[in-house]
């Protein structure tokens, strides 16, 4: 199995754990700021850190290379505003749709 593989593999699992335990992104922040509450937001966190150290890891072992390039700044505004407003059209959370 290679490393693309093994990616998408977790990548679906990750997804099916977060769509069926209501894991949602916007929601954890309105929930920082409305309801004083923070659990989701440290899943949130807990998330970003073993993705980091598993990205980490597969550059570490050689199996995947990374190149850093200039960031695309207009590029990632007009294709977030794009995908925000295809998320408002579907009516779904960022993370599980």
């Amino acid at each position: 199995m290679n490393i693309f593989s093994t990616m998408l593999i977790c990548g679906a699992l990750l997804g099916l754990l977060c769509n069926g335990g209501g894991f949602c992104l916007t929601g954890s922040f309105r929930d920082i700021y409305l309801a004083k509450n923070n659990p989701i937001y440290y899943a949130l966190l807990i998330a970003i850190a073993v993705q980091s150290v598993g990205v980490y890891t597969i550059i570490a072992m050689g199996q995947f290379n990374y190149y850093a390039v200039a960031f695309p700044w207009l590029d990632i505004i007009i294709v977030g505003y794009v995908f925000c407003i295809g998320i408002i059209i579907a009516g779904g959370c960022v993370t599980d749709t």
